[in-house]
């Protein structure tokens, strides 16, 4: 019998030889060394190989020996990965065992552990459960790609090991083949298609794959955006060029943001493809239209899109109205957004003839209109009604009312000034009411700052204007301080401040855009007097502020060329004769109104109809032309159509809260209906209905015109074409945008109850049971 110790065997050949033992494996070898066991003691071996190993254990234990096996490292991987091939097995078992060392070789031996250990960088993947839902599986296809990226490839032996990892995903969806490359010029492809960059090469089976995954989370080379961006660009000039004849290129260019943004999957990549667009705008500024900034504005930060929208022609305004407060709508929500555009587009020559002809037609339905329904004050169209003085002065002795008449303050601006006295008084101060009305003809201060004062037509007034001027003693001038006056206050008593701007800040010279910024300036300064007026007066009371002006002015530039009467003094657009006289002679340039009309003029008074101003008649009698800008004393709707506008304290802010709902059928014309609740105090207009959907951009708008007071509930219903699918339509963001009185818009979301009658809402077979 051999006295050994035990016979330890490593049939794979691959076990580690523990220390003290002696490796054989060879034939030779063995044979030596049974020789040497049958003479006595030997040292401890190991036999490699499974023939010499089978050979040398069977003579061992019919000698009495006793065997063992060694674990095979090799076998463990195969166990873990058994798609392996021995040789791979066993190679992959040496880096292991590099890496572990015997002692700590870990049991059970897993997959994700062997990639952990060959991959520390990408640990967290290995381990991700696998799951076809959408964030699991977009984690792990970023952090594959992640990693995929930045090496250099992975080598041939744990090649199979990835393939074995890449399996159990297959097996929860078939996406996974696609979205877990093991190339890198492969996952380079993927990603670039997965973040929506242009000009990649994947396949069909890629593209589906990816639409399961959300937007992409990784951080972009650096070297990827620059170069969308010049094929962007040179896409998108190339098809704009190629636009049909007779084809807008904005439709061309919104249809290229449309299928371009529809792709974009990646944050950074929607402001560079933006930017794109935005310097083809700037260079090529025919190619903006509705349809385009339609398209854009899903995309566009709120600056830009105001910017881009003050660029746009506003649509051109509709025919003419002829009721009085139906032409005060058409000036305000038609006419002075076109003009106002159009007064800051010197080179259009196109639409400054489209302004002049509707304000031309204006100016006839004026005169036609004025004598029989404008002078007067019996109607709230008519600026003379809301200066009363029992609608002006304190309703009651709690009450404190400020009134401040500005010099030439026209609607826009009025509105424009109640949107800074609310941002500087943190909305503590807001317009409650604006009310657009005809003022007094003709439009200069002369005739109309006194007028409107005591509420009653220039002719009317002249007998009394003593006594008026009396009780105006104490108005407070534009060299003196309201607010010192209104900390003064009490109950029952009215403040009015009548301040010569903006008059005096368009009045400047200068060009045209300097003397803009200016009067913007000058309004701010009015609104932060206004705000200070009203801290001041005592909080005990009520405070009634009101808003409004002398005339209004004329929007763009003008020049000094009609020749001033003799006998006439002349001022902007506008010569007079306070006094009897003989009729003055017919001038093609000049409408003449009659004084023995119902004009309330003291004398004959002459207006010019197109653009132009009277020249300025020097002291040697001579007559000086030149720029008149911003001039007033005509019959324009933005000279004849002042504000009245109401502010008071402590105004509740507009919320608005309710939901759309309605269901049509796909491609077809259906109803939404808009039940809104409003939360504040004081009136709004509804404007538009807003379905957006922020992942593709894509932004439907639905006009709407109602009024909507405080503390009311309201239902709308708006027709909406070419109803949207089913799950387009149940995953848009709903909104309604208002309008505040001081032409403010505010945006509130809804709640989403849209749905859509589709013949089926899932894949089925129908004819399957044919």
């Amino acid at each position: 019998m051999v006295a050994s110790p035990v016979l330890l065997l490593d049939p794979h050949g691959d076990a580690p030889v523990p220390a003290g033992h002696s490796l054989i494996s060879s034939e030779v070898e063995w044979l030596r060394y049974t020789v040497q066991a049958t003479q006595g003691p030997v040292t401890p071996v190991v036999v490699r190989g499974a023939a010499l190993g089978h050979w040398a254990g069977t003579w061992w234990e019919q000698t009495g020996g006793t065997c063992q096996s060694l674990v095979s490292p090799g076998e463990k991987v195969r166990q873990a990965v058994p798609s392996l091939a021995t040789p791979d097995a066993q190679a992959l078992a040496q880096q292991l065992l590099a890496a572990w060392g015997t002692a700590a070789w870990p049991a059970p031996l897993t997959l994700p552990l062997i990639l952990e250990t060959l991959y520390p960088e990408a640990g967290p993947l290995w381990h991700a459960e696998p799951s076809a839902e959408q964030a699991p599986l977009t984690s792990a296809t970023a952090q594959w790609l992640a990693w995929l990226l930045a090496t250099d490839g992975v080598s041939s032996v744990p090649a199979p090991v990835l393939r074995a990892w890449v399996s159990r995903w297959q097996a929860e969806t078939a996406a996974a083949h696609y979205l877990l490359p093991l190339a890198p010029d492969s996952g380079r492809e993927l990603l670039r298609a997965w973040c929506g960059l242009p000009q990649v090469a994947i396949s069909y089976p890629e593209y589906q794959a990816l639409a399961q995954l959300a937007e992409c989370p990784l951080p972009l080379p650096a070297d990827w955006i620059p170069q969308a961006k010049q094929q962007w660009d040179d896409d998108l000039r190339a098809q704009v060029a190629a636009t049909p004849a007779g084809t807008e290129a904005g439709l061309t260019a919104a249809a290229w943001w449309g299928q371009t943004r529809a792709a974009l999957r990646h944050s950074e990549l929607v402001p560079a493809a933006l930017d794109v667009v935005l310097r083809l705008l700037d260079e090529q500024p025919a190619v903006l239209s509705e349809d385009l900034l339609r398209a854009l504005r899903g995309s566009l930060p709120a600056t830009e899109y105001a910017c881009l929208h003050k660029q746009l022609p506003p649509p051109e305004p509709g025919t003419l109205p002829t009721e009085p407060e139906a032409m005060l709508r058409w000036v305000t929500d038609e006419y002075l957004p076109y003009r106002a555009w159009q007064a800051e587009q010197p080179h259009n020559p196109q639409a400054a003839a489209t302004a002049r002809t509707h304000a031309l037609a204006f100016g006839e339905w004026l005169l036609e209109s004025y004598p029989a329904q404008l002078t007067g004050a019996s109607h709230p169209y008519q600026q003379l009604y809301w200066a009363q003085s029992t609608r002006v002065k304190p309703q009651h002795a709690q009450e404190i009312v400020v009134w401040v008449i500005a010099d030439g303050l026209g609607w826009n601006d009025a509105r424009l000034l109640a949107r800074h006295v609310s941002e500087l008084s943190h909305g503590d101060v807001a317009a409650t009411q604006a009310t657009p009305c005809f003022g007094l003809l003709p439009t200069i201060t002369r005739f109309t700052k006194a007028a409107v004062r005591a509420g009653l037509p220039y002719q009317q007034l002249v007998p009394h204007l003593a006594q008026h001027t009396a009780a105006a003693d104490t108005d407070v001038r534009d060299h003196q301080d309201p607010v010192t006056r209104a900390h003064q206050l009490q109950g029952g008593q009215m403040l009015v401040w009548k301040p010569l701007q903006p008059d005096e800040a368009y009045h400047e010279k200068g060009e045209l855009s300097v003397v803009r910024r200016s009067a913007r300036s000058a309004l701010r300064e009015l609104a932060e007097t206004i705000v200070e007026i009203a801290r001041a007066v005592p909080r005990t009371y009520a405070l009634r502020l009101m808003l409004t002006t002398d005339h209004g002015r004329m929007m763009g530039p003008g020049t000094r060329e009609i020749t001033v009467p003799e006998g006439f003094e002349a001022h902007g657009r506008v010569a007079y004769r306070l006094g009897d006289g003989p009729a003055p002679t017919p001038s093609p340039d000049i409408h003449w109104l009659n004084p023995s009309t119902w004009f309330n003029l003291p004398g004959w008074v002459g207006v010019v109809r197109d653009e132009r101003s009277f020249r300025v008649r020097r002291s040697d009698g001579s007559q000086a032309s030149g720029a008149d800008n911003f001039s007033h004393g005509g019959l324009w709707p933005e000279e004849v159509v002042v504000p009245w506008l109401s502010l008071s304290r402590h105004v509740s802010p507009a919320r608005l809260s309710g939901s759309a709902a309605g269901r049509g059928r796909v491609g077809a014309t259906g109803s939404v209906t808009v039940q809104l609740t409003h939360h504040g105090d004081h009136t709004v207009q509804v404007r538009r209905l807003v379905l957006a959907w922020p992942t593709t951009g894509t932004v439907h708008e639905l006009p709407a015109a109602a009024t909507l007071p405080g503390k009311q509930t309201t239902t709308l219903t708006l027709p909406l074409a070419d109803w949207p699918a089913g799950q387009r339509i149940s995953s848009a963001e709903v909104s309604i945008v208002v309008e505040q009185a001081d032409g403010q818009e505010l945006t509130f979301q809804l709640i989403n109850q849209l749905s859509t009658d589709e013949f089926q809402t899932q894949q089925v077979d129908l004819l399957g049971d044919l």
